[in-house]
């Protein structure tokens, strides 16, 4: 399989007329054929139709109700409009979600988990109180460590003398 994507107009309609042409690649497969479909192009129309639908969906099987709601743009699921991303997805990391097939080449993913409930929040040095250590920069710690320490030794040779 060979995927190209182009924006140009002029390259569309090269991909999309190269693509609906009927070829074969050995005409002795089947002359007949091949010759009947010579410049037969398979995505060409002509005219309008004004006859009432020979086909369409509707509601009633419900094979097709999750592609009628997303052909109207609707979720089949949670029922929100779909935003559509313009960037492809690469179908490995679509295969990794184990998605359900609902037809015409959309699948349904699984809903994406929600955020760990126990979360914790870092706690706001304003709501400490004023003599905790954590509310101090590491420069004042030092310095209140420091003066511990002389008030320390200071206390010990008092008490050895």
């Amino acid at each position: 399989l060979q995927y190209r994507y182009s924006r140009s107009p002029k390259q569309i309609m090269h991909w999309i007329k190269y693509v609906t042409k009927a070829s074969f690649r050995d005409i002795t497969w089947d002359e007949p054929l091949a010759n009947a479909l010579y410049g037969f192009h398979n995505g060409c129309f002509a005219g309008t139709w004004d006859g009432s639908p020979k086909w369409k969906l509707t509601g009633t099987d419900k094979k097709f109700n999750a592609l009628l709601k997303v052909r109207e743009g609707i979720h089949p699921v949670s029922g929100k409009p779909i935003k559509w991303n313009k960037e492809p997805i690469p179908w490995a990391l679509v295969e990794a979600q184990n998605p359900v097939d609902i037809g015409s080449g959309y699948y349904l993913l699984p809903p994406i988990r929600p955020p760990p409930s126990g979360r914790r929040q870092p706690t706001n040095l304003i709501e400490l109180p004023d003599g905790d250590y954590r509310k101090h920069t590491n420069t004042v710690r030092r310095l209140i460590d420091r003066a511990k320490n002389v008030a320390s030794f200071r206390s010990d040779y008092e008490s050895y003398s």
